[in-house]
């Protein structure tokens, strides 16, 4: 049986951050619910990383934050030893960056 690992995002650029290898993009994405018969918001981030050279050259070019992006990615995880303790972590790598809108002037 096939298999899938992908994650999709759509929401707004917070930082951009980069790295010595890759570009580090956040991103926030926003759930609604009622609650008590109030309406509630609360805002989950994202960090997506870009591993291809010329995706993230063209991200830093043209891409800030603010501004409305659809990625497609997957999940990666991986472990590493740090002060003798394996630590986990798990990684968005993105494989379709689009931007969608500029944020307004």
């Amino acid at each position: 049986m096939r298999t899938v690992n992908r994650h999709t995002l759509l929401g707004h650029v917070g930082n951009i951050i980069k790295l010595k290898n890759v570009l580090k993009v956040n991103i926030a994405t926003n759930r609604d619910w009622q609650a008590d018969g109030d309406r509630k918001t609360a805002t989950d981030w994202a960090q997506v990383t870009i591993l291809d050279r010329k995706q993230a050259e063209w991200i830093e070019e043209n891409v800030g934050p603010g501004d409305l992006v659809y990625v497609e990615s997957r999940i990666s995880n991986s472990s590493y030893e740090r002060d003798g303790e394996l630590v986990y972590t798990t990684d968005v790598i993105a494989q379709l960056f689009n931007l969608l809108s500029k944020k307004p002037s």
